[in-house]
């Protein structure tokens, strides 16, 4: 862990760009949530939308590459705000921008895929997207106060 004169702590996970890396986002989440008292929901907010966001750059990003990697950075600029900021270096996609496909009827047939602009709108407290010279920052923040509660509980 790191820690700065700007944000209260830090701490970042590399990843390579292959799906058998996405086992190690839940159990970092797992220690943050340890270390800063993160409530369950908040938690569970958190792990939905970094594995959605890390499981696109590596599907649709890297399109499956595997020797390449993004960088996932934590930090608490102030009490009970959660910050996560996802870096990767593959082509531009502004998930801010993208379409929200229709939510799934249970009256029709299912289908996979294609939900997680929805999670990441009706999840994160904050969303900011900026192009970087070599690819993609996003920034997802989460109030530790939630008042929304999620599908788990």
């Amino acid at each position: 862990m790191i820690t700065n004169g700007t944000d209260k702590t830090q701490d970042r996970l590399v990843l390579s760009s292959r799906l058998s890396d996405l086992v190690k986002l839940p159990a970092w989440i797992e220690g943050l949530a340890a270390r800063h008292a993160i409530p369950a929901n908040v938690q569970f907010a958190i792990d939905l939308c970094l594995e959605e966001v890390v499981s696109n750059v590596i599907r649709h990003g890297y399109a499956g590459a595997d020797d390449r990697s993004l960088t996932v950075h934590f930090t608490m600029p102030a009490e009970g705000y959660l910050k996560f900021v996802i870096e990767d270096e593959a082509p531009r996609f502004n998930p801010l921008e993208a379409p929200e496909l229709p939510a799934l009827n249970p009256d029709e047939d299912s289908r996979i895929g294609g939900q997680g602009i929805r999670f990441l709108r009706n999840f994160a407290d904050g969303l900011e997207y900026e192009p970087t010279p070599t690819g993609n920052r996003l920034t997802m923040t989460f109030l530790a106060a939630r008042t929304r509660s999620s599908p788990a509980e």
